[in-house]
């Protein structure tokens, strides 16, 4: 292990074990979680044209849905607390920040009870810090957020690379969701004004943004989106999404988008 990285680790791991020992208790590894932490900042630093290194400032934690009950019931400040100490951390490490860093929770039903999972990516672009580049140029209308992605279930990502991404378990959507409980076309992703928007489509099941009900949501870096099981983390990152993740493939051959026809018979009766 490289020194700065050896350095960013026991920091974190000191930061964990002090301030925020109480809240993760003694099931999750703190030098699971320092080590995970200090990688993912580390791999994702960018360095500007001075040679300033930029470290991310989004960062998913993944654990088993009950673990995240746990860990919140312990302390509704967990995530502050974290950011707080993942911007110290970077700071005496030398890396700048564009902004405040902020932590995500999210659930991954397969992972073992408290083991963690940790990915990170930057929301706005470090190279722009340094250049006089007009505020104008990030909401054109109709132009696509750069480096736009979900993250599937902790595991996946989805290039938001079109201006409008339809999600449900028809397999005409380009995001295929396989759940009993997710509508045939559930929501949508839409560009307005250079931003990505996520609407509701009259599901049955509903769909909540950091565990609010919404029929349409202005996206940012870091929400959550919840439809029936799965947990879709919006992300914006120049560099595009997280290397530790696989690209999302489709789980059956997509069908032609003009394939709407519903089947009829008993065989639908019960889905919407």
């Amino acid at each position: 292990m490289n020194e700065p990285l050896a350095q960013l680790e026991r920091q974190l791991e000191l930061l964990i074990e002090g301030s925020l020992a109480r809240l993760l208790g003694a099931e999750l590894s703190s030098s699971d979680v320092a080590a995970q932490l200090a990688r993912s900042m580390h791999d994702g630093v960018r360095t500007d044209p001075q040679g300033q290194p930029h470290a991310p400032d989004q960062y998913a934690l993944t654990l088993h849905p009950t673990d995240i009950e746990v860990l919140l019931e312990r302390g509704e400040n967990l995530q502050a607390d974290m950011a707080k100490g993942v911007m110290e951390a970077a700071r005496s490490s030398g890396y700048r920040l564009g902004r405040e860093p902020h932590i995500t929770l999210a659930v991954d039903p397969t992972l073992p009870r408290w083991q963690v999972r940790v990915i990170a990516w930057h929301s706005s672009n470090p190279l722009e810090f340094t250049q006089a580049m007009p505020q104008s140029s990030d909401t054109q209308p109709g132009r696509l957020p750069i480096g736009a992605f979900l993250i599937i279930d902790g595991k996946r990502h989805f290039p938001l690379d079109r201006p409008v991404v339809n999600v449900g378990r028809r397999l005409d959507n380009q995001l295929i969701l396989e759940d009993a409980h997710v509508s045939r076309t559930h929501a949508q992703l839409r560009v307005r004004d250079g931003r990505f928007v996520l609407f509701d489509l009259g599901s049955t099941a509903g769909t909540r943004v950091n565990g609010r009900p919404i029929k349409q949501h202005v996206l940012q870096a870091g929400d959550v989106i919840s439809i029936a099981s799965a947990r879709l983390v919006y992300g914006e990152d120049p560099g595009g999404p997280p290397e530790a993740t696989p690209a999302y493939r489709p789980p059956f051959p997509p069908k032609p988008a003009g394939d709407q026809r519903t089947r009829a018979g008993n065989w639908d009766e019960d889905l919407d």
